[in-house]
């Protein structure tokens, strides 16, 4: 139990971006070997890509708490007691951020409200989320809030999707038409009457497209790819 102790204060360093190379080394060797200690390491390792991955440009700090504390909601029990704590630290962490975004509503108040009223009605589209795996949050055009995607939900037009890491998820376009996204990645439509227009921020996706389809495009910071076949992935570093 104290040899594991050591390694509890070397997670929590590498928790902190405080652990020595050479501490990191240590700590990964250790993991092989002692299975208690390799499932906490991983952990929280998940944990600190999900905090990373949730703070995307525009995400309102109610949001990205929420979901880290969904993250922490999925993960097995801990034991109680012990010398493993870690939990406790990242789950008060994102309780604090649950509260800064739930006061800053509130401070808003009714100049939120006000904007709110200004905005123009969504526009629903035939597209609808296949499959969805992990963290992946929606936001509407003119809304600065994102809020968790869920499998079958509708497509508005303006969408735009952020899956964090390890997550991903299928919108499916037509019948026999999809477009997959990758982890990491941020996917706007912009465009759904004649033709389809996405608009891939960063990240990667594949579209499969029956054919024949009408005109099909994703544009991206370099440029705009047209679908002149049926099947073609789209990368942004």
């Amino acid at each position: 139990m104290s040899d594991c102790r050591r390694y509890e204060e070397l997670i929590e360093r590498y928790l902190d971006g405080t652990i020595a190379d050479s501490q990191l080394a240590e700590l990964e060797a250790h993991t092989q070997g002692c299975e208690p200690c390799r499932l906490e390491f991983e952990r929280c390792v998940l944990l600190g890509e999900t905090i990373r991955e949730s703070f995307a440009p525009g995400l309102a700090a109610e949001r990205a708490g929420a979901s880290v504390l969904a993250e922490l909601a999925a993960q097995p029990q801990q034991r109680r007691g012990g010398p493993w704590l870690l939990w406790g630290r990242v789950a008060a962490a994102a309780c604090v951020l649950l509260a800064i975004g739930c006061l800053a509503g509130f401070v808003l108040g009714r100049g939120g409200a006000a904007k709110e009223s200004q905005r123009p009605p969504l526009t629903q589209v035939p597209v609808q989320v296949a499959e969805l795996h992990g963290t992946v949050l929606v936001r509407h055009q003119g809304c600065d809030v994102w809020q968790a995607l869920e499998t079958g939900s509708d497509v508005c037009l303006g969408d735009t999707f952020h899956s964090t890491a390890k997550s991903g998820f299928v919108l499916q376009l037509a019948k026999d038409s999809t477009i997959e996204v990758d982890q990491n990645s941020m996917l706007a439509l912009k465009s759904y009457n004649g033709q389809t227009q996405f608009f891939l921020a960063h990240g990667e996706c594949t579209a499969n497209l029956e054919s024949p389809h009408g005109p099909f495009f994703i544009s991206t910071p370099h440029g705009r790819v047209e679908a002149l076949g049926t099947e073609f992935t789209v990368t942004v570093e």
